[in-house]
């Protein structure tokens, strides 16, 4: 006897009516007929007296409909304990990357913690592609990058909103006026960049290989604070996403005059549930992000 059909025999006793069970159940007459006839079959006792379209639960079936009300109630008392799993591992392990520790990690720690103590944090700060790694081996069960539109097919992409990527000086730079300069221009002098396991400086390369141009790249670090070290120095400009450089006073940000940005999203791995504590943090660093990056600066 299936789950199910023991659903099915308990509404049948407690109506003892099979039209009206049929009802109750959204199910034909003739099907729910055949179920109680299958049950007896199985089970090779006579669960019912029928007289006409009347049915009476005989004494064999009260005893059965007392063991499988117990048996329901085992099965969903275990059901509720295995969804009650599923929507509470109590840990939850991201991936987030230096562009973005400084704004999120805070927030996370602060805000995110105090209204979910019941949940345990496990950040790890790290560049792009190498988030994308530890999501992939399962290592950390979400990330969030700043990906330049090439995705990897074993992982779900969820996009929040795109940021410019700029030119970053300082005031007194013989950039720092224009309005917004080219990819020639900035060529013209030594850049500090961020390392390639970063997606920025992937697009970077990228795009100015489609253009034909040889950037002057005098330093790659996997480190923003050394690009900040550098920039305040006065030592090389730096080509980064916006929002890395926007707690920082100092620094003049200067548009391309071509389209150059990179889509924030949070990933995770295809097959596999995301928990319910996963959504409470996926939706907290959603509305974080989008947010921050879509109120207008004072």
């Amino acid at each position: 006897m299936t789950i199910l059909q023991m659903r099915y025999f308990l509404t049948v006793c407690r109506l003892q009516n099979i039209t009206h069970a049929a009802a109750e159940l959204h199910l034909a007459q003739s099907t729910l007929s055949q179920a109680m006839q299958t049950i007896e079959e199985e089970t090779g006792l006579n669960l019912f007296l029928r007289s006409g379209r009347t049915i009476r639960i005989s004494q064999d079936g009260q005893k059965l409909a007392q063991k499988v009300t117990a048996l329901l109630r085992e099965i969903d008392v275990f059901e509720e304990n295995v969804r009650e799993m599923g929507n509470r591992h109590g840990k939850v392990s991201l991936a987030v990357p230096q562009q973005q520790a400084s704004l999120l990690i805070p927030r996370l720690l602060s805000i995110f913690q105090k209204e979910h103590p019941e949940i345990q944090l496990d950040i790890v700060e790290s560049y792009g592609l190498e988030a994308a790694r530890l999501v992939r081996e399962e290592k950390t069960d979400l990330a969030v990058v700043n990906y330049d539109g090439s995705t990897l097919p074993d992982l779900h992409y969820h996009g929040i909103t795109s940021r410019p990527v700029k030119f970053i000086a300082w005031p007194g730079h013989p950039l720092a006026r224009k309005g917004c300069i080219t990819l020639e221009e900035a060529s013209q002098f030594p850049l500090v960049l961020l390392s390639e396991e970063f997606y920025v400086t992937r697009m970077l390369l990228r795009t100015f290989a489609a253009a034909h141009i040889e950037p002057n790249i005098a330093y790659f670090s996997p480190h923003l604070s050394t690009l900040y070290s550098l920039l305040r120095t006065h030592t090389a400009p730096s080509i980064l996403f916006e929002p890395a450089v926007a707690s920082l006073d100092g620094l003049v940000t200067i548009p391309f005059d071509m389209p150059l940005s990179l889509t924030s999203c949070i990933i995770t791995k295809k097959n596999r549930q995301i928990s319910k504590d996963q959504r409470l943090l996926i939706k907290f660093i959603r509305q974080q992000l989008f947010d921050d990056w879509t109120t207008p600066s004072s």
